[in-house]
């Protein structure tokens, strides 16, 4: 199958003319129009759909939040500058918890390891331990917390650890997560290269014998940069030579918000541009190309403008049976274009 992209641009490409010499085109209007057709019948045949679904029932609240954290998840993975570390985590007995404590308090334990994705160029940015409950059913995921406050204690080394009071009464309301700093954590952890990232205890302060939370579901994002350097656009750069071009396409203007959950928007790019010789040649094929249409003088078909590199993209939608999904276009988004 061919990627999305390159059939978007199939369709894009007759709403344009090619040459050397010619005007800058105009991205608004009918060509506007030509363009979100071309993307709505991209998607659609990628999706192995013929026309936008009917959803037939609304996801309920936990399998919209359930499909809303693959999302994220993919979304983190895909941008390569966000980790997603998860964990088991354990309740602890009465003989771990080395210290007392004044009422009924349930303790759990998660160890976040170092793994072979944090290499030398990691510099962290920012540290969340993300706390989801992971009910047995619909009805306890609609519960609020049994008690809002939850004691943390976040492990220094094998003896001694930081304690904290987190009063969550405020994200009592069902489908809330909760968002914990822990950089400062994690930091010194890799200053020390410690295998383990991070350890925390949760202790769930329930206030009354035999009231419990359900067991945490637990998971750390960690945000890093990795000093990418990017090349600077030349001041002199010709508009209509070769180049990435935007389009900034909203799903609820084209009349897809029923059914494309997330993203609710996005910017499309794609190449277009004049290819005069030796301009941004994708190989020595390309040079040679463009060398036979000068001295044919225009006999010869010259270079296009074509994508050279893609970049993924995320769709949280409805599928044909109304289901809700996460699809990966992994070459939906042009992110550098050549002559070839």
């Amino acid at each position: 199958m061919r990627s999305l992209a390159q059939g978007v641009w199939v369709l894009l490409f007759f709403s344009f003319s090619m040459g050397e010499s010619r005007a800058v085109p105009d991205y608004t209007g009918a060509n506007r129009s030509l363009q979100l057709q071309a993307l709505k019948a991209g998607i659609l045949e990628y999706l192995g759909m013929d026309r936008p679904p009917e959803p037939r029932e609304r996801a309920s609240h936990h399998q919209l939040n359930t499909i809303h954290q693959q999302y994220r998840s993919m979304l983190a993975e895909q941008a390569g500058t966000t980790l997603l570390l998860q964990t088991t985590v354990h309740p602890l007995g009465p003989e771990q918890v080395q210290i007392a404590t004044t009422g009924p308090i349930h303790w759990f334990r998660a160890v976040f390891r170092r793994d072979t994705r944090i290499t030398e160029d990691f510099t962290l940015v920012q540290a969340q331990l993300l706390f989801l409950r992971q009910p047995t059913d619909s009805a306890i995921y609609d519960l609020p917390l049994l008690n809002p406050n939850i004691q943390i204690r976040i492990h220094k080394n094998s003896s001694s650890y930081l304690e904290k009071m987190f009063d969550l009464k405020g994200l009592k309301a069902k489908g809330h997560n909760i968002s914990l700093d822990m950089t400062a954590a994690v930091e010194e952890r890799l200053r020390h290269s410690s295998h383990a990232l991070l350890t925390v205890d949760l202790g769930f302060v329930t206030g009354e014998e035999g009231s419990s939370e359900p067991t945490p579901r637990l998971c750390l994002e960690l945000e890093f940069s990795v000093g990418k350097v990017r090349n600077a656009r030349s001041a002199n750069h010709e508009d209509n030579h070769c180049s990435q071009k935007s389009l900034s396409v909203s799903f609820e203007e084209i009349g897809w918000s029923d059914w494309i959950v997330a993203p609710s928007a996005y910017t499309m790019h794609f190449c277009d541009g004049s290819c005069p010789h030796n301009y941004k040649p994708a190989s020595m094929h390309t040079q040679i190309k463009s060398r036979l249409h000068r001295l044919s003088k225009g006999a010869t078909p010259g270079p296009c403008c074509v994508p050279a590199a893609y970049e993924p993209m995320v769709l949280m939608h409805y599928d044909s049976r109304g289901k809700l999904k996460v699809s990966s276009f992994d070459d939906l988004i042009v992110s550098k274009c050549h002559c070839a």
